[in-house]
């Protein structure tokens, strides 16, 4: 069983990371911590920035946990996106999100802080980890 505890003082002091957005060009910007990365499943600890937007295209099944802050959420689901859903998440809420969904993200005045469940762990090949693939 793998066990670890989560410190929100360690993840909100952590180095902010870029990643590829979900359009081509795109690049999102918000802090994580892989806490668990097993095979069988990955936790992971976020804190998107306060007063940012984070658009995220979603490839896995991904259960969120909020604990700290609130964000106006826009939403659209595969596989034609034709409809737009927005609803408020604060910490207390939990949900889940549907492999396929493109989501939108509007943070308030303090930290997005957020615990990230997938199972099982998403596998990618070789030249996709390593950005080698043309």
């Amino acid at each position: 069983m793998n066990n670890v505890r989560l410190d929100e003082e360690t993840l909100l002091s952590s180095e902010v990371r870029s990643f590829g957005g979900p359009r081509v060009g795109d690049e999102e910007r918000f802090q994580v911590e892989f806490v668990v990365n097993d095979p069988r499943g990955v936790i992971a600890h976020e804190a998107f920035l306060p007063n940012t937007v984070v658009n995220w295209a979603f490839w896995h099944d991904e259960v969120h946990i909020v604990t700290r802050g609130r964000a106006e959420v826009t939403y659209t689901l595969g596989p034609n996106h034709r409809k737009q859903v927005a609803k408020t998440f604060q910490a207390g809420d939990t949900y889940v999100i549907p492999d396929g969904a493109r989501v939108r993200f509007e943070i308030g005045d303090e930290p997005y802080v957020h615990i990230c469940v997938i199972m099982p762990r998403f596998e990618y090949t070789k030249d996709e980890r390593m950005d080698s693939y043309t």
